[in-house]
């Protein structure tokens, strides 16, 4: 029967192997990725805010065709 400090080796042995921690790794990536699955929640679609366009301000041709100026040329007689 071996006792527990003959076991001490052993133990660190198995632990420092490549394979086995390796192993440990895959695990815990695949029991992480499972988690995150079970886990997820769609987002709710949140309703996006109508842009508003602001209104085109007049154009300054159109005043001044308004107030009877000099722009028609003296095409009147």
């Amino acid at each position: 029967m071996m006792n527990t400090h003959d076991f001490l080796p052993v133990i660190k042995a198995v632990l420092s192997d490549k394979r086995v921690i390796i192993t440990a790794v895959i695990v815990f990536l695949f029991m992480d990725l499972c988690a995150y699955v079970v886990r997820y929640r769609k987002k709710p679609k949140t309703p996006k805010a109508k842009k508003t366009i602001a209104a085109p301000a007049p154009a300054p041709a159109e005043k001044a065709a308004e107030e009877g100026g000099d722009d028609a040329a003296g095409d009147e007689e």
